[in-house]
């Protein structure tokens, strides 16, 4: 006797099949994690919920769906904050060592007073640098600066304006 067998190939459950799982491998509601380094710590990330997943290669993404709060922290006095940064969606790309917050993004330099306002950041680890594309708004103790895009270091000491839109001066005595 003689069985035949046919095998069926569609292209919609061989793609289903290869890609890449949509399950975290590790979650974790609210998550508090900080480096530190020589004893002192470095940054402290608070995030009500984190979705971290297994890249091909070795690597990894964590999601912040949530949203998060990095708080880093000045070397020279441990205990005061240098620089704040909050956003509703955040996500650190481990592999190419990029992290990008989104939704709602404040970043604040309390050594400077200043803010920067905007829906995108990335920060480029590798480079040691932080940039955007997307409109900023940065506001200094004597003016309020508008543009398209800025770029700076990663401790928002020294940044610039891509294409400034216009500054507005702020006089507190009036």
């Amino acid at each position: 006797m003689a069985a035949l067998f046919s095998c069926n190939n569609d292209i919609n459950e061989v793609n289903r099949l290869n890609e890449t799982d949509t399950t975290p491998g590790m979650y974790a509601r609210n998550v508090a994690i900080a480096e530190s380094e020589a004893g002192m710590i470095k940054y402290r990330l608070t995030a009500p919920l984190l979705n971290r997943y297994e890249m091909p290669g070795n690597s990894a993404k964590t999601i912040f769906p949530e949203g998060f709060m990095v708080v880093f922290y000045d070397s020279l006095q441990p205990d005061k904050i240098r620089t704040e940064i909050t956003a509703e969606y955040g996500l650190d790309d481990e592999g190419r060592r990029i992290m990008e917050a989104k939704t709602n993004v404040v970043v604040i330099n309390y050594l400077k007073n200043e803010k920067l306002n905007t829906e995108q950041l990335i920060w480029d680890k590798n480079l040691k640098k932080v940039y955007s594309d997307k409109f900023v708004t940065i506001t200094t103790p004597d003016k309020i600066i508008y543009g398209e895009g800025m770029e700076s270091d990663e401790k928002f000491e020294r940044w610039t304006i891509k294409k400034p839109k216009g500054e507005m001066y702020v006089n507190e005595n009036q």
